[in-house]
């Protein structure tokens, strides 16, 4: 952030100086600005002077919020990826050949999670606030465990395709688990945080052939006359529904609201960094914020690379183990084969996290992750051979997997007031899920699959363009702001907050 005025406006050099509308900025109102300004704006929220002291009980703060919040957020991730990517492994299981479904029920039976999914993102960005993270994520992970846990029932793939209607629309509301991590850290701690809780997609598919496994294997496959596909939706919600009750009591809510779980100086040191990363303490939902992240250009630059990424992502995680059978592998083979792949993409995107906020840049890294995943899509386009085809699964994994998490830390860095955030949030995950539910649905051509992995290869690599574009885009904002930033307009602006002007404050200058 560029957070002083430049010398030559202190020499008092503008004494003439217009601005577009004509007005004249004299050097006492200059000075006045000055000073009103410098208990308002940015000012208010920029870094402040820590003593040794303070920097040891802001570390040990930070480990305490890492061991207590990014556990939850995981594990919500963690068991909202094991419902998410169930179908696959029933049908692997069995559920296919036992209720007779042919491919594209099927690709219906996992598309239609998108239907509800994507009806609710903006509410469950926008309401994290008014609900509470508690309530919005216990509650919302007791009713899609439930719905899992119901598919185990049926014995039709509409049954199953509505229930997993209901699992989407619950699972949109963990949409606010970014938002709410901004609330607890600072931008340049949002990737690696991130890339640590999304990567619990990753061993969430690992552990989904692990168990889907253990049950086709083991002596629950046909107890109580229940086949293994039924055991694997029941005992995966249920574990959900229980582990609700643990998020609605446990998990901290915003720092300005928490009563309990911190000390009296934790609490004063959440404060100051919830400022510090650019929030206003009981922040309302705004329509006009609104209206403004429809108006930005951000917006829809994020929602093309979003949607780029979840292509590839929903591709991958949904039907990983359905390619790896189309592969040649046996069931057995195939639900074992997927855990490492899981564990590779999972790993990458941690570290490519926290190369990217060491390094403060979104747009490099997400370039070098899509070209990785194109190389892994076209891989499983042309390849004949079956060790060649897995390997080709690795590179998509490990590509795909770090490409959402730096999108969205991209939005968190350079958005600024809640209901901008949330919409931009919400909107983004809109046109991510909505792209992955087009991709999901051409899945119909089995074996080869040649029109999905055709759109993921494509998405991919129109990524990295769009990526090189918009760090172009906003290195050009930044000079913008920089050349005019002891403009009479600028020097007026400076005195508001974020909720007041968001991104647009002159001192607010974006990440590439």
């Amino acid at each position: 952030m560029v957070d002083k005025l430049d010398t030559k406006m202190a020499a008092g050099k503008w004494d003439n100086d217009s601005d577009s509308a004509g007005a004249t900025v004299t050097r006492t109102e200059h000075r006045d600005l000055e000073s009103s300004n410098s208990n308002k704006g940015l000012r208010t929220q920029s870094d402040t002077p820590l003593t040794e002291a303070e920097k040891r009980a802001e570390k040990k703060y930070l480990l305490k919020i890492d061991c207590i919040i990014l556990p939850l957020i995981a594990a919500i991730y963690f068991l909202a990826s094991l419902d998410r990517s169930d179908v696959s492994n029933a049908v692997v299981a069995g559920m296919g050949v036992d209720l007779k479904l042919n491919a594209g029920q099927i690709s219906n039976c996992v598309a239609f999670f998108y239907i509800g999914f994507l009806a609710f993102q903006l509410p469950g960005s926008i309401l994290v606030r008014v609900l509470t993270p508690p309530i919005q994520l216990g509650v919302a992970l007791m009713i899609w465990g439930g719905a899992t846990a119901i598919m185990t029932e049926a014995n039709n793939w509409q049954t199953i395709a509505g229930l997993r209607v209901v699992v989407g629309a619950f699972e949109a509301f963990i949409n606010g688990a970014p938002l709410y991590l901004t609330f607890w850290y600072k931008p340049d701690e949002l990737a690696t945080r991130g890339a640590i809780f999304m990567s619990m997609m990753n061993l969430a598919g690992s552990m989904n052939g692990l168990i889907a496994y253990a049950i086709q294997s083991g002596p629950l496959n046909g107890r109580y006359g229940r086949p293994a596909w039924r055991w694997i939706f029941l005992v995966e919600g249920v574990v959900s529904v229980g582990f609700g009750l643990v998020i609605l009591f446990l998990l901290p809510t915003t720092p300005e609201r928490v009563k309990w779980g911190f000390s009296k100086d934790e609490k004063k040191i959440a404060m100051r960094r919830t400022e510090e990363a650019y929030n206003v303490p009981n922040a309302k939902p705004n329509g006009a914020q609104f209206v403004a992240a429809l108006k930005d250009p951000k917006t829809w630059f994020y929602s093309v690379l979003n949607a780029c990424a979840s292509i590839s992502q929903g591709v991958w995680s949904n039907f990983l183990p359905i390619l790896l059978r189309k592969i040649g592998y046996s069931a057995n083979d195939t639900q074992l084969m997927s855990i490492p792949v899981y564990a590779v993409a999972g790993v990458c995107a941690i570290a490519v996290g926290i190369m990217s906020d060491r390094r403060g840049n979104r747009g490099y890294f997400a370039m070098g992750a899509f070209a990785l995943t194109a190389a892994g899509w076209l891989i499983l386009l042309v390849s004949k051979n079956r060790q060649l085809s897995y390997a080709g699964t690795y590179l998509v994994g490990a590509g795909s997997s770090p490409t959402i998490i730096l999108v969205l830390a991209w939005i968190n860095n350079n958005t600024g007031g809640y209901t901008k955030k949330a919409s931009v949030l919400g909107i983004a995950t809109m046109a991510g899920h909505g792209s992955a539910f087009a991709a999901v649905i051409s899945l119909r051509d089995a074996p080869n699959f040649y029109i999905g992995k055709s759109l993921s290869f494509g998405s991919a690599i129109i990524a990295i363009g769009v990526s090189y574009a918009f760090m172009i885009y906003i290195g050009r904002k930044n000079a913008r702001k920089l050349a005019e930033k002891d403009s009479p307009e600028s020097i007026k602006n400076r005195a508001l907050d974020v909720e007041q002007i968001h991104d647009d404050h002159p001192d607010f200058m974006y990440c590439k």
